[in-house]
C-alpha cells in the first residue's frame, strides 16, 4: 500500500520514532511501514536489533508495544535507577528495555495470566537476565487473593482482571496488593514502578497507603479511559497526598494516557 499525502504529513511528527528505528534495528524499513499500516508482516517474526538483542513478535500488538517502548519511550527509565517494578510486564518488553537502559537495576517483572507468563520467562532466559530480573506469576490488585482475568480471544496486552461480583466466566490467578509484593521481595526503596494493568491501576493505587507509596521515587502509570466512575484526577490526588508531583501527563480523545509521577524532595 503506497501512503498518502496527508498520511505522510501525519506521520512526519513520528521522524524521530523512526530515527530511533534505524538506530535500533537494520530491519526498520520494514518494522516502520508494518506499525504505519502500509505493509504488513508476517507472524511470527524475529526482530533482531543492532545491540544483540532480538525479540519474537509473535502478533501486531508485540509490534506496537515494541515501538511504545523501545521508540516512542513512553515510560523513562534512568540509568541510576536501582531497583524497577514491572507491574503488567506482558511478555517482558518493557523489562528488557529497562535492563539495557539501568544496567545496575534489579527488575521485578510482574505478570498474573499464565501463557502469558511463560512467554515472560522465555523471553528473560533467551536474553540471558534471568539473573537481573525476577518473574513473578501474579497480579497486584486492591486486596490479595484468588481473582479471574478474562481470557477472550484477544492480544495479551488487552486482558484484564474481572472485578469482583461480575457473572463472568475467567482463568484464576493469584492476587496479592502492592504492599505485600514489596514485603515479600524486601524491597524497602524503589526507583522506578512502571504500571499498566488495563484499569486496574484505580483498585491498586487508590487502596495503597500513602506511607507505602512514599517508598518509590518515580512512578509511571498508564491509565485508562473506560473505567467509569474512576478518572486519572483520583489517582493524582493519591499521589498528590502522597507526596508526588506529577510530572508529565500525556493522554489521548478517549480518554487514555501515560503519566509519570515523582516524589518530592
Amino acid at each position: 500500500m503506497s501512503p498518502t499525502a496527508s498520511q505522510l504529513l501525519k506521520n512526519t511528527r513520528r521522524a524521530p520514532e523512526i530515527l530511533r528505528c534505524f538506530q535500533e534495528t537494520a530491519q526498520w524499513q520494514q518494522i516502520t511501514r508494518a506499525y504505519l499500516g502500509f505493509s504488513k508482516l508476517t507472524y511470527p517474526s524475529l526482530l533482531r536489533l543492532r545491540r544483540g538483542d532480538h525479540i519474537q513478535l509473535q502478533e501486531l500488538t508485540d509490534l506496537k508495544t515494541f515501538w511504545q517502548i523501545f521508540l516512542r519511550r513512553v515510560y523513562r527509565v534512568e540509568s541510576s535507577d536501582g531497583v524497577i517494578l514491572d507491574i503488567g510486564a506482558n511478555v517482558g518488553l518493557f523489562a528488557l528495555y529497562a535492563a539495557r537502559e539501568a544496567r545496575q537495576a534489579r527488575i521485578f517483572a510482574v505478570e498474573p495470566f499464565p501463557a502469558t507468563f511463560d512467554r515472560l520467562l522465555e523471553v528473560v532466559r533467551d536474553q540471558g537476565l534471568t539473573d537481573r530480573i525476577t518473574c513473578l506469576n501474579y497480579a497486584i490488585t486492591g486486596e490479595g487473593g484468588i481473582r479471574l482475568m478474562r481470557n477472550d480471544a484477544v492480544p495479551s496486552q488487552q486482558r484484564s482482571l474481572i472485578a469482583p461480583g461480575q457473572s463472568v466466566s475467567g482463568t484464576a490467578v493469584q492476587s496479592k496488593t502492592l504492599s505485600e509484593l514489596l514485603r515479600e521481595q524486601r524491597l524497602d526503596q524503589v526507583d522506578l514502578l512502571k504500571m499498566d494493568i488495563e484499569g486496574g491501576e484505580y483498585e491498586v493505587l487508590l487502596s495503597t497507603p500513602p506511607d507505602i507509596l512514599r517508598s518509590i521515587r518515580r512512578i509511571a502509570v498508564e491509565y485508562h479511559g473506560n473505567c467509569a466512575p474512576h478518572n486519572k484526577a483520583e489517582i493524582f490526588d493519591q499521589l498528590h497526598r502522597a507526596g508526588f508531583k506529577v510530572t508529565w501527563d500525556v493522554q489521548d480523545h478517549l480518554g487514555y494516557g501515560v503519566a509519570e509521577a515523582v516524589m518530592s524532595a
